[in-house]
């Protein structure tokens, strides 16, 4: 076991008379001193030979173990600049061998990760069916393989996504063009139950006599309650009315009573007329899918003609 006086750098410090008891010495031969008052010049100077004595050796310590220092400084210097040297060589033939086995393992993985997909291969085309014309690029099997698990959840997910949102509008064309034929309809029956067309500034509004229905309660009465609208509207009757500044009342009711014989027609009017005209055109039988295929589209547009004129 190496002991103090082994160690080089005490050895160095002791050649100069700095040593563990030299330092103890100082300790306490100055540590006691002190300068009693401003007076005591005896007492001052024995402070300052003792300081001065302190500083010389502490130069003489710091002198050494500087020099001492530099040396080392030198040869960790010498000892990084070898290691770089030996490192740099090895690493440049290890990294040669690492780049071969890399190679390998890659297609080792790949090898792997193929297998792995050509298993789920037939599961993944089965989930794509009646997906394809969703999908941006085109999906051989080798593309597919292509996709790891996350990437083909994602794909299949917006396709499905886009198919929902087709299906979803198909839905609600046909729904929206159900509500316009069953609200022409209903209009139709209360034209023919007598009813006149206002307008309330707000909407539509038929009325007859003191019944009157709005185009909110046309478009979303249940059918049941829609069967009695009608009944009371083929049952009201107009009243009596007396004419004042060339419109129609009765003395004490509100609403205004035009019969459509009486009136002339505006211009909503004729289109509404209009629209009901064109309803009322039998629709011809096609005998080819071409035919049928161009009778549904027309009657589509005519659907939404028939909207543009009622409004």
């Amino acid at each position: 076991m190496t002991t103090e006086k082994e160690n080089p750098i005490t050895t160095e410090l002791a050649k100069q008379n700095i040593t563990e008891q030299v330092i103890a010495k100082l300790k306490k031969d100055f540590m006691p001193l002190k300068i009693n008052n401003i007076d005591d010049r005896e007492g001052y100077k024995k402070v300052h030979d003792a300081r001065i004595q302190c500083r010389d050796v502490r130069i003489t310590a710091e002198k050494i173990c500087k020099k001492g220092r530099e040396d080392a400084i030198k040869e960790q210097k010498a000892w990084i600049a070898k290691e770089k040297e030996v490192v740099a060589q090895i690493s440049e033939v290890e990294q040669y061998l690492k780049k071969q086995e890399d190679a390998i393992d890659s297609q080792i993985e790949a090898q792997k990760i193929r297998a792995e997909r050509l298993l789920k291969l037939p599961g993944r085309k089965e989930q794509i069916k009646d997906l394809e014309k969703y999908f941006a690029i085109e999906l051989p099997d080798e593309k597919i393989m292509e996709f790891d698990d996350t990437q083909w959840t994602n794909l299949v997910f917006e396709s499905q996504t886009k198919k929902l949102t087709e299906q979803q509008k198909v839905i609600d064309d046909e729904n929206a063009k159900k509500l316009l034929q069953r609200t022409i309809e209903r209009e139709n029956e209360l034209i023919v139950a007598g009813a006149v067309l206002y307008s309330d500034g707000l909407g539509k509004v038929y009325r007859k006599g003191n019944a009157s229905a709005t185009e909110q309660l046309i478009k979303e009465c249940i059918p049941e309650g829609w069967s009695k609208i009608v009944e009371v509207f083929k049952n009201a009757t107009i009243p009596e009315t007396t004419e004042k500044s060339g419109l129609s009342y009765k003395p004490g009711v509100t609403d205004r009573i035009r019969p459509i014989e009486e009136k002339e027609l505006t211009d909503e009017e004729k289109l509404w007329n209009y629209a009901s005209t064109l309803e009322k055109v039998p629709v011809p039988e096609m005998k080819t899918e071409k035919g049928n295929e161009t009778l549904d589209l027309a009657e589509k547009y005519l659907l939404e003609a028939l909207n543009i004129l009622r409004k």
